[in-house]
């Protein structure tokens, strides 16, 4: 089946209509229609439904199925002529990361504003979207790694690359009448009945973590986003329970202090699909981030990278 066939369909899908995808990919619609039916004889089934009185496409369990697909195999082909630039150009193309919810500013900071000075023809791209979201990316060939803050769904999918470990700390604002800034640390006794913001991604071990101690925090507000959760400590309306790299600073306005008496086991992780192959820009990124970061390496990333090499 020739890919620019499967590239239509995911214009299909993607526009939600053959009139917006006849405009994307500039076919005409009879032909982008015909296109669709030669791809349902090919799988003998129907992969794109029209709701009756509406314009509306959905997606077959088949379909699904054959959007998923496609855009791996475009990916690879994407990534293929990537390749084909690097080896005739140099170090160039298009990075692409799935990253958690308001993790960016940190990543930038820390990673991507050295390694793009020094590799000044790679782009990078950043999705930031739930863990679910990530792990959609990353299997659909839409991202190439993944910075995570929680364990991936699909884990047998997944290879991790790099772990650095991270704690849940109470941050408040240096005014807060909540929490005294002096203090090295807090224990979880003092967070009884104070209003706390929480991200949802550590919610569950930190609200587990109060009942086992007999502690009954108000929660104001779970959040998806860490920043969110942090908004209303910057307000100075609760104290934020978020996780946080050892020695990340967030602001002059804001205090950090580990919970004493909070054991968590906390890892922001670097991952790729499994056997699947990586572009040299995202070689050349894993590389250096070995060097820089001072992350736990998982996997023996020399050897991987011979292989992608093979």
């Amino acid at each position: 089946m020739d890919l620019d066939i499967y590239r239509n369909f995911l214009a299909i899908v993607e526009a939600g209509s053959f009139t917006g995808a006849a405009d994307f990919v500039h076919i005409a619609q009879p032909a982008l229609s015909k296109q669709l039916r030669n791809l349902e004889n090919f799988f003998g089934t129907k992969l794109i439904i029209t709701q009756r009185g509406s314009r509306q496409l959905l997606l077959t369990e088949a379909g699904r199925a054959v959007y998923q697909k496609a855009k791996y195999m475009c990916s690879l082909e994407d990534l293929a002529k990537s390749e084909i630039e690097n080896i005739v150009g140099g170090v160039i193309g298009t990075l692409r990361f799935s990253i958690a919810n308001s993790r960016s500013p940190l990543f930038i900071e820390s990673s991507l504003k050295d390694f793009c000075q020094l590799y000044p023809n790679i782009k990078c791209e950043l999705f930031e979207a739930s863990i679910g979201e990530q792990s959609q990316q990353l299997l659909n060939g839409i991202t190439e790694l993944g910075i995570l803050s929680v364990p991936i769904t699909h884990q047998d999918s997944f290879e991790v690359l790099f772990r650095r470990r991270e704690e849940l700390a109470a941050v408040f604002h240096k005014e807060s009448v909540f929490l005294e800034p002096e203090a090295k640390g807090i224990f979880l006794k003092q967070l009884d009945a104070v209003p706390v913001s929480l991200s949802a991604g550590s919610a569950e071990i930190f609200l587990k973590a109060c009942e086992e101690a007999h502690v009954s925090p108000r929660v104001t507000c779970i959040s998806t986003t860490r920043s969110t959760a942090l908004e209303w400590t910057r307000v100075k309306a609760a104290i934020a329970i978020v996780p946080v790299e050892p020695k990340e600073s967030l602001g002059e306005t804001f205090v950090i202090k580990p919970i004493i008496d909070l054991e968590t086991d906390i890892h922001k992780t670097v991952v790729k699909v499994k056997d699947r192959p990586l572009s040299v820009a995202a070689q050349h990124f894993l590389r250096f981030y070995a060097r820089t970061r001072g992350s736990q390496q998982v996997c023996n990333l020399e050897e991987l990278l011979k292989r992608e090499a093979i």
